[in-house]
């Protein structure tokens, strides 16, 4: 055919509706404009599909991004207007979600974006989380006032206003005004997008008249949640399990939370009088890490603790090299005793783990991998990019059998300047 952009689109629309493969979704776009404007801005994707890594290719604004697909070991630029001058904050069901950066006339706004079909949904803005007190996009370098971790209470935190939405007259009345405003702290907006909101996560497909978004927040990692079409974005009471909520995930249709003193949570429900269980007895925790929860060991969940060396870090010098990855850990959960055991074998499974909702696949479905390993994209420690830190992404693949480490098949490591940094994401 001499011109594809001719081919009758019944015609088009059966030939992409025949297809499984992510690649082959992007590649069929890719032809011509015309093709790319007519399909669908959802595909109906049959098979569960490999996670590509999304990545920035330059640290310029209007640089484009690239999709890492570990299956043919490529990276596939893509024009994401959507995404430049963005901060990845997790990724669910092939969405990504995004919060504003330095340098942009909307530095409030939060967004779910498809870097497949390039469809944008409206989140609730960042201004509009229980932690705010009042935001000025005016008052550039101050346009956010928030509530510090001292303002809240230990008792269960369900008379603070972060239980009910700010209205100067809803604080404790024993309060002086100095002692109110000692609980306040005046910051600028690319530190609340890079450092005060930590992870976002999905419930569902954003087009899902259920979906429930859930976010990691604040100074002391609480819980907050919206849906699509919502004005603002209302806590969740953690109750008697306090804050440091080190990642989320939704399974078997309920919420389940992991903090830093190893307590997994459940939850009923959600919100200000949210049904919480806990198990028995928390996952052994240190200082030095992060954890993930996953679906593992055909469908049970699991915890997987993500180790740093920090001892590279000298204080006050920008140019010392940033933590990397220095080992994980997974855990299950024995009902029978309730008691977590450590393991050292997931069978043929692959974990895909960051910041985007953790994901498990067969090894036999990335061909001539090996399962029982761990994929994992950059930790986001709070650095400056402007300090230009050389060193390249902590990103690769980790074997629990013997643990060890070995750079991703394919994948050409960035420096760790590029921002963001790379996440993993999953069309279903």
């Amino acid at each position: 055919m001499g011109n594809w952009s001719e081919l009758p689109l019944d015609l088009l629309e059966f030939i992409e509706g025949h297809m499984n493969l992510y690649i082959d979704k992007v590649r069929i776009r890719a032809v011509c404009v015309s093709w790319n404007s007519h399909l669908s801005k959802m595909p109906n994707h049959k098979v569960k599909q490999l996670p590509w890594m999304l990545q920035a290719l330059d640290n310029k604004r209007e640089a484009p991004h690239g999709l890492f697909n570990p299956l043919d070991k490529k990276v596939y630029e893509v024009d994401l207007p959507e995404a430049q001058g963005k901060l990845f904050k997790g990724s669910s069901f092939g969405w990504v979600v995004t919060v504003e950066d330095l340098d942009s006339n909307s530095l409030d706004d939060m967004y779910l974006v498809n870097p497949l079909t390039r469809t944008r949904i409206k989140l609730p803005p960042r201004s509009k989380f229980p932690d705010v007190k009042s935001y000025h996009a005016d008052k550039v370098g101050e346009e956010y006032v928030v509530f510090t971790h001292d303002y809240f209470d230990a008792e269960g935190f369900r008379s603070d206003p972060l239980f009910g939405g700010f209205d100067s007259e809803d604080y404790d009345s024993d309060w002086s005004t100095e002692e109110f405003e000692h609980k306040l702290q005046t910051i600028d907006s690319h530190f609340v997008s890079k450092s005060l909101t930590w992870k976002v996560v999905l419930s569902s497909t954003p087009y899902d008249d259920n979906c429930t978004v859930v976010a990691i927040y604040g100074h002391s990692e609480r819980l907050a949640y919206c849906k699509c079409n919502d004005k603002k974005w209302r806590p969740i009471n953690v109750g008697e399990y306090g804050i440091g909520v080190l990642d989320v995930i939704f399974h078997k249709g309920k919420l389940h939370a992991i903090n830093d003193v190893g307590d997994l949570l459940v939850f009923e429900n959600i919100g200000v009088d949210s049904d919480i269980k806990a198990t028995e007895e928390a996952v052994p925790m240190r200082a030095t890490q992060t954890a993930y929860l996953t679906e593992c060991f055909g469908g049970e969940l699991i915890v997987v603790k993500r180790y740093f060396d920090f001892s590279r870090i000298i204080i006050h010098d920008p140019k010392n090299p940033l933590p990397r990855t220095n080992g994980f850990e997974v855990y299950k959960l024995d009902s029978i005793n309730s008691s977590w055991v450590k393991v050292q074998n997931i069978g043929d499974d692959i974990l895909f783990l960051g910041l985007n909702s953790s994901l498990r696949i067969s090894s036999h479905d990335l061909l001539g991998q090996k399962g029982n390993c761990i994929y994992f994209t950059d930790y986001t420690f709070s650095f400056d990019i402007n300090k230009g830190q050389e060193e390249d992404s902590d990103v690769g693949v980790f074997n629990l059998e013997d643990g060890t480490f070995r750079s991703m098949p394919g994948f050409e490591c960035h420096p760790r300047f590029l921002w963001p940094p790379p996440l993993w994401v999953n069309i279903v």
